[in-house]
């Protein structure tokens, strides 16, 4: 009895012993070092700072915002490279808020590839918001969307973005003058998302005891209570560009109000609420009429949101 206990006691010292030297398995996680390259914020006296970036960093129809090094932890151990471009010289631009901060508009995604002798991720950057300056400093945050490469099961949501932007001149006082701001990624991390996946419109229509909107939603310059959303979700498109548009937004906002990010689609929901305008829903917009075509392609875009097809991430 007395040489089962002694056995018993000794594996026990053995796994504690054995615990406290196995090193813990750190997050998956990359780290964005000097992006080495300068993008220019340009105020001009009004709320709005757009971002050019110069003809020297594009070629082969692509522009580069960051091309450094970077590191990897977890299971993506190691070092390498990363790159930042858009088919666009100018992919976004900002719009200043009360407290100095500033709301991103993204017009064109910005791809993302980082490689190492370990493996590889790409996607897509989303960037939803720049903090205000602080020793010509702002933070801008965003998502990954669309993983691919080797290392992409570790993203399999996508990953929050987190970039630290070198600047030449702060950013609540350039939106003020005309003038510009040198910019450069300084650095940042990508992580992964947790799971949070959207839901269909048909599926809000169904389960308004699952809605966590609050009292009710604005669409357009209108709010409408959750009773009047329900009807509008009721009441079938037949043919009116503005029902379409209003069935997939509604259920758009009702995902970002559960918990997935809304990041990718933050300009796209922007330009619904600008098309909807001060009309009450139905507006009866013909399909094929030039309003009603840019209300099929946004309630197309957000469509593919509540499916799933651009991100399944949660907010951060």
């Amino acid at each position: 009895m007395k040489s089962q206990v002694l056995t018993t006691f000794v594996l026990l010292i053995a796994l504690l012993c054995l615990g406290a030297t196995t090193p813990l398995l750190a997050q998956d996680q990359i780290n964005l070092g000097d992006g080495m390259m300068n993008a220019h914020f340009i105020g001009n006296g009004s709320p709005i700072v757009t971002l050019l970036i110069p003809s020297i960093y594009c070629s082969g129809g692509a522009c580069f915002m960051a091309n450094g090094s970077a590191t990897a932890t977890g299971h993506l151990q190691g070092s390498g490279t990363y790159r930042v471009s858009s088919t666009s010289n100018s992919p976004f631009y900002l719009t200043h808020n009360a407290d100095d901060s500033f709301t991103v508009t993204q017009t064109s995604p910005l791809s993302f590839t980082y490689n190492s002798p370990q493996g590889t991720l790409t996607g897509l950057l989303w960037f939803s918001s720049i903090s205000k300056s602080t020793n010509l400093h702002s933070t801008a945050i965003g998502l990954l969307t669309s993983p691919g490469g080797s290392f992409a099961p570790y993203f399999a949501n996508g990953g929050h973005v987190n970039v630290t932007i070198g600047l030449t001149f702060p950013l609540q006082l350039l939106y003020q003058t005309n003038g510009f701001s040198a910019a450069e990624f300084l650095d940042g991390s990508i992580v992964p998302a947790n799971s949070c996946p959207p839901l269909t419109q048909g599926y809000w229509k169904n389960h308004t005891d699952a809605w966590k909107n609050g009292s009710g939603l604005t669409l357009g310059t209108n709010f409408y209570t959750n009773d009047q959303l329900e009807t509008l979700l009721q009441t079938p498109v037949l043919g009116d560009a503005s029902m379409n548009l209003g069935h997939q937004l509604i259920a758009a906002l009702l995902n970002i109000a559960n918990g997935t990010s809304g990041i990718p689609i933050q300009s796209t929901i922007a330009d619904a609420n600008n098309l909807i305008g001060s009309g009450i829903l139905p507006e009866h917009i013909n399909p094929s009429s030039p309003v009603g075509q840019q209300m099929v392609g946004d309630a197309a875009i957000l469509d593919g949101y509540n499916n799933g097809q651009i991100t399944t991430a949660c907010s951060q």
